[in-house]
This record gives structure tokens, C-alpha cells and sequence, in this order.
């Protein structure tokens, strides 16, 4: 490794004046730095290839980034005869090899309960603490439903947490942190008055400090986590910091879990929304007929998404006068390989747009956009767990003039009748196509299996093969990819 650059010694400085090991998000970085967030994610990608960061995708959208504590060139300023700063060190090694590793587990985990269970399992079972458990707050009674706990059987039988200010059990850390949403930390069970309401409960354990961790992603408040250490002036400083850093963690990969739980769910809610004159409300100018259509977006890294969509004739230049009047809207390229009087297709980037990241980081996801005439209309689908009432307030706080016109339940169609649809588009020659490939191990990397053997196989060309794999694949993709038009 060579001397570093001015602007990569600078950005590895946001990560050296944070705990070592402490995961920071590619906006946290750019917001230290005052840089745009495509810049911080270059200069992220070259400190770890120069081996001088970790990293790891954290849900469906974002990506964490640290330095390994156990780096030589990584030191904790602390006087090395002191017991105190040892065991905080140890702690810290500790509470971060936990952090990855439930970074990992949770991404690999599919629903809420089980990435709530992992967190509280790999808290408990961790050398610096012993108890550890996740509560969601319920707005009707005003207290913290428990959801799971690990280290302690039947603790949270006979507490009460509430969320109300003028309640005494709404004065402890469970209740401040759910109220500002930042850690909360005892460093004295005995000692913190706070705690009065429980104080006989708690006296059956050795527990001799907690912090309380609010479980967010953006705005979003999922839940509450609770943790418990033998050590007094114990979850304070950089221990601090790291858990509010898991507590963040947890809740991005939550959203994730949501999110496909909206995709794969049989049960949603469907909102739809309307924005008349939507080319006057978002200011740009020219004529506003023909239709537009933006499929579901692609996002490629935190932030920044593409969407392919398609225009009519009559609409590629109100394309351009979005994307000139539009912020956000950063660039479109058009094909040109369209047949006369089809519409044309279009790539389209966008840069933290403002509904698709509400949606998306709420688990949720646009099943349909189109402007039309010069009106806007969109359906999105949210997880039934979803404040869907806050979902549309932002829409409508983001956007005046957007109005929500329908919400309602509704059921996904079974997974299996949308596997027969998909077969059944395809024809005959199709399917044994893409059947063959698809056994003979043709999709295998490497190939098991070249499309002169399938063609062998079915006693055709190799051409003939090619033009039914990329049929057949174009047909099950489109359905899978798209709306459903049964």
C-alpha cells in the first residue's frame, strides 16, 4: 500500500475519529465530509481496495463501512495500566465482532421475528453482557409490547414500559429513547431513580447497567432494544455509539425484510394516488400530452436508482422537460431502435427521489406510475405492519398537490396460479427450449452445456435455439417483472 491521497486520508479520518469497528452508512461519511454521496461511495470503494476499510451490504438498499479494530494501525488512546480502559477495549472487541456478526445473520434472515430473535440471541450470548430483548411500542396503551428476549427467561413477565412523559414508567430509558430517539444509558441500576418503578424487580439480578436503543431506519421507529451488562459505567462512549449504530443496522435490515415481505406477501395495503397537472406542479414547461410510463426502478447504489420506462410519441419531450425542471431527475437516454409508432423506451436516472425512498425504505414498492395527459397517477403496495397513515402524509407533505384516492387490503394471487401464467405465455417450442437449457445445465456458471448440444437435443439449429432461449426469457421476465395484465 502506497501513501494515501489528501481526499482518501481525509475521508479515512471520519472513521478514525469514530470507535474502532463502528459501521458508518455512505451518507453518515458524506455528511462528515460535506460531499455528495456518489463522491463518498468512490472514495469508500478505494480505501477498500487499498485494504484499509471493511464492508458489507446491509438489506436490499444500503452498505455499512468500517475499520477493523484489530487493525495494528488502529489504537485506543487509554493508559494501558488501567483495568477500566482493558475492559472497555475487551467490550468493544466484543460488541464489534457481535455487530458482525448479526450483520450478517440478519441479512440473511427473511422475516422481523427472525432478525429480532438473532439480534437478542448474539447480544445475550456475548462475553460483556448477559440479557438482552426487543419491544415495540403500541401506540393505543401507550406502552411497549415485548416481541422477543434472550439471557433471561420470563424477565419482562411482571415490567411495564410506557411511552407516556407524565407516566413514572414512561421516565425510564425505554421511554426517553422511544420518545427522542437516541440511546439511552444507565450506568448505575442501583443508583438511577429513574428506575424506581422497577426496583424491586430488578434487584433479583446482577445486571449493573442497560441501554436502551431505538431500533430506526430514516424516520422510521421499529421497535425498541434493550441491553444488559454485569459492568457499572458499562454502554457508555464508543459502546454507545456502536449500539446506536446496530440499532440503525437492525432497523435498515427490518425494512429490508418488509420490503419482501410486500413483494412476495399475499396480503397488502394498495394506496393509490393522484397528481393533476403534475407538469404545472413540478414546474416544467412545453406541452404536456401523450403518456408516460415508469416501470419498477432498479436501485443501483444507496440513493441512486434507474427507471426504464416508456413514451409516446407525442411525450418525449415532456421526458426532457421533467428531467430539466425535476431535481432529482438527473438524466434520461432514449432508444432508437423502436418501430414506428410504438412507444419508445427510456432510461431514466434518479437521485434520492423522494417517494420512491419513502417507499422503499418502508418495505414497500410502486406497482404502477404513468402520466397521462399530463396527469399523474401511482399505486403502491406497503406491508400490512406499515404506519401506512404516515406513509401517505409524507407523500403529501413532499408533494401539496398529490392526493391519496383509494386505499384498500388486498390478496397477492397465489404464487403457483403466477408460476402457470408464466408457462403458459410461452409456446411449445418455447418452453421445451428453456426446459432443455435449463436441465442440461445451460444457466450454470460455468455452462454445463452449450446451445449447439440443446440444438442437438431437439434436432434443431443452434440460431433456432438462441432465438426460443431469448423469447422464452424475454416472456419470463416480463411477467414476473411486471404487472400482471390477467
Amino acid at each position: 500500500m502506497g501513501k494515501l491521497t489528501p481526499v482518501l486520508a481525509e475521508t479515512l479520518s471520519v472513521f478514525e475519529a469514530a470507535a474502532p469497528g463502528t459501521p458508518l452508512t455512505t451518507s453518515e461519511v458524506a455528511d462528515r465530509l460535506d460531499l455528495g454521496r456518489r463522491s463518498t461511495y468512490e472514495r469508500l470503494e478505494r480505501l477498500v481496495d487499498e485494504g484499509l476499510l471493511e464492508t458489507k451490504k446491509v438489506g436490499a438498499n444500503g452498505r455499512v463501512w468500517w475499520r477493523d479494530p484489530t487493525d495494528p494501525a488502529v489504537t485506543l488512546a487509554t493508559d494501558p495500566e488501567s483495568r477500566q480502559a482493558e475492559d472497555t477495549f475487551g467490550a468493544l472487541d466484543s460488541l464489534n465482532d457481535v455487530v458482525r456478526e448479526i450483520t450478517g445473520a440478519a441479512i440473511e434472515e427473511s422475516t422481523r421475528d427472525e432478525i429480532e430473535q438473532v439480534v437478542c440471541e448474539r447480544l445475550a450470548a456475548a462475553d460483556p453482557y448477559g440479557f438482552a430483548w426487543i419491544g415495540e411500542p403500541d401506540i393505543h396503551s401507550e406502552t411497549v409490547t415485548p416481541r422477543v428476549e434472550a439471557g433471561i427467561e420470563g424477565y419482562l413477565d411482571d415490567m411495564t414500559v410506557s411511552i407516556d412523559p407524565d407516566d413514572p414508567r414512561g421516565q425510564g430509558p425505554g421511554g426517553r429513547a422511544i420518545r427522542t430517539g437516541e440511546v439511552q444509558v444507565v450506568d448505575d441500576v442501583g443508583a438511577d431513580s429513574s428506575l424506581e418503578p422497577w426496583r424491586d424487580h430488578l434487584s433479583d439480578y446482577e445486571y449493573r447497567s442497560l441501554a436502551a436503543v431505538p431500533i430506526t431506519h430514516e424516520e422510521t421507529l421499529y421497535g425498541l432494544l434493550a441491553v444488559y451488562a454485569d459492568r457499572s459505567e458499562a454502554l457508555t462512549g464508543d459502546e454507545r455509539r456502536m449500539l446506536g449504530q446496530l440499532g440503525e443496522i437492525v432497523g435498515h435490515a427490518i425494512a429490508a425484510a418488509e420490503r419482501k415481505q410486500a413483494l412476495l406477501g399475499d396480503e397488502v395495503v394498495e394506496v393509490e394516488f393522484r397528481l393533476s397537472d403534475a407538469f404545472e406542479a413540478l414546474g416544467a414547461a412545453g406541452a404536456h400530452d401523450g403518456r408516460i410510463t415508469l416501470d419498477q426502478p432498479v436501485l443501483i447504489e444507496e440513493g441512486e436508482y434507474l427507471v426504464y420506462g416508456t413514451a409516446t410519441a407525442d411525450a418525449v419531450d415532456s421526458v426532457h422537460a421533467l428531467v430539466d425542471a425535476v431535481p432529482y431527475w438527473t438524466a434520461v437516454s432514449f432508444t432508437d431502435d423502436e418501430d414506428a409508432g410504438s412507444p419508445r423506451r427510456f432510461e431514466l436516472r434518479l437521485s434520492n427521489p423522494p417517494i420512491l425512498t419513502e417507499i422503499g425504505e418502508r418495505g414497500g414498492i410502486v406497482k404502477e406510475a404513468v402520466i397521462e395527459n399530463g396527469d399523474y397517477q401511482m399505486r403502491i403496495h406497503l406491508p400490512p405492519s406499515v404506519p401506512v397513515r404516515e406513509v401517505i402524509d409524507r407523500i403529501e407533505e413532499a408533494y401539496p398537490e398529490m392526493t391519496m384516492v383509494a386505499r384498500r387490503q388486498i390478496t397477492i394471487e397465489d404464487p403457483a396460479e403466477e408460476r402457470a401464467r408464466l408457462v403458459d405465455a410461452l409456446s411449445d417450442r418455447q418452453l421445451a427450449a428453456l426446459k432443455t437449457a435449463y436441465y442440461s445445465g445451460y444457466f450454470n456458471w460455468p455452462r454445463d452445456s452449450t446451445a449447439e448440444e440443446i440444438a442437438e437435443s431437439l434436432d434443431v439449429s443452434s440460431p433456432t435455439v438462441h432465438k426460443h432461449l431469448r423469447r422464452a426469457q424475454r416472456k419470463v421476465l416480463e411477467g414476473a417483472l411486471t404487472e400482471s395484465t390477467s
